[in-house]
């Protein structure tokens, strides 16, 4: 009886070499499609339009037109200064001293004490 995943130490047929051999080279081939080629001006400025662009179009240089680089710009730098901000804020709650503060002792539970019988005095 044969084995249940097929015979053992078989040699690949040709049809399943060529399958490998397809696999491989359009891998190889769908990575040089997807290799980045075209020039990127403002690198620190990209958006997804521009990962779209490049998706579709390799080879395509990338560039910004002067006021979508002001007005990105700008966006960066209030996105930073609202982050600053909230930096400052949080802390600006009351801190707590460092001084240690006198702990309160315990009242220590008063003893049994013997209780004088008042009916004999009246």
């Amino acid at each position: 009886m044969a084995a249940p995943g097929g015979k053992i130490n078989r040699p690949r047929t040709e049809l399943k070499r060529k399958l490998f051999k397809r696999r491989r080279v359009l891998g190889r081939a769908r990575r040089v499609r997807r290799r980045v080629v075209g020039a990127v001006v403002d690198m620190g400025l990209t958006t997804r339009h521009h990962l779209r662009k490049r998706a579709s179009s390799a080879r395509a240089n990338i560039t910004l037109s002067g006021k979508k680089r002001r007005k990105l710009l700008q966006q960066i730098r209030l996105a930073q200064k609202e982050k600053t901000a909230m930096e400052v804020e949080a802390p600006s709650r009351p801190a707590r001293i460092s001084e240690p503060q006198p702990k309160q002792q315990k009242m220590k539970a008063p003893q049994d004490v013997d209780m004088e019988d008042l009916k004999d005095e009246s």
